[in-house]
């Protein structure tokens, strides 16, 4: 997925990726990377809380504002 980014960067697209495992998202090194800690298969969080989806979507577009390579972290997390 982060390869993906950096083309699309390339071509002048702003991109932001979500990661849940950590790991993952540090070594793929996206140009705007969000690390939240979430059950796998739970992107955006708590399924049916669309207020708690919302925050995770701004936190992630917050990023675009972001010239420069940025790995941020979800300031909540959800347990298994």
């Amino acid at each position: 997925m982060s390869t993906l980014a950096h083309v699309f960067e390339a071509a002048g697209m702003a991109t932001v990726a979500l990661g849940s495992i950590r790991k993952q998202i540090e070594s793929g090194a996206p140009p705007r990377g969000l690390w939240c800690d979430f059950p796998l298969g739970r992107p955006l969080g708590k399924p049916g809380d669309p207020a708690f989806q919302q925050r995770v979507l701004e936190a992630a577009f917050a990023l675009l504002d972001s010239p420069d390579p940025v790995l941020a972290v979800f300031d909540e997390s959800i347990p298994d």
